[in-house]
């Protein structure tokens, strides 16, 4: 049964990466799109988001699992990898850019903290789970 939850796991994980590439080109495009003109250059953006999107979809899958056994070191190793992976194309682009608009930075701002807070919340249902489970397991069979 362990076999069977560790693939079914692993396609997750692996639909989870081509989800966070195909969302990096919708993002690689938006930029070509509407930051080139201030100093963003698309190319090295598509090169940082498309490098860090893999780490970022590993990372982030390895934290969830990590969370839901309980592990929280190792959720917290893989969970730094996972905050730097995310950030560093927005990063990119508050460092390139010149003279952005508002909304630019809102834009990131709320892309950044809207991650941040389903990520803690998601381990907080993760620990949950986990708690209950081991009530569970812990409760005399009646």
């Amino acid at each position: 049964m362990e076999d069977v939850r560790q693939g079914r796991a692993d396609r997750w994980e692996r639909a989870w990466i081509a989800a966070v590439l195909a969302w990096s080109g919708v993002r690689i495009a938006a930029v070509a799109t509407l930051l080139d003109r201030y100093g963003v250059n698309p190319w090295w953006y598509a090169a940082i988001d498309l490098g860090s999107s893999v780490p970022y979809g590993l990372s982030s899958s390895r934290t969830l699992r990590a969370l839901h056994r309980g592990d929280r070191r190792r959720a917290l190793g893989w969970g730094g990898l996972t905050a730097v992976a995310f950030a560093a194309p927005d990063v990119y682009i508050v460092w390139a850019g010149r003279a952005l608009p508002w909304v630019a930075y809102a834009v990131v701002g709320t892309i950044f903290f809207t991650a941040a807070w389903w990520v803690v919340r998601s381990g907080r249902r993760a620990n949950a789970v986990t708690s209950l489970s081991d009530v569970a397991s812990a409760s005399p069979a009646v």
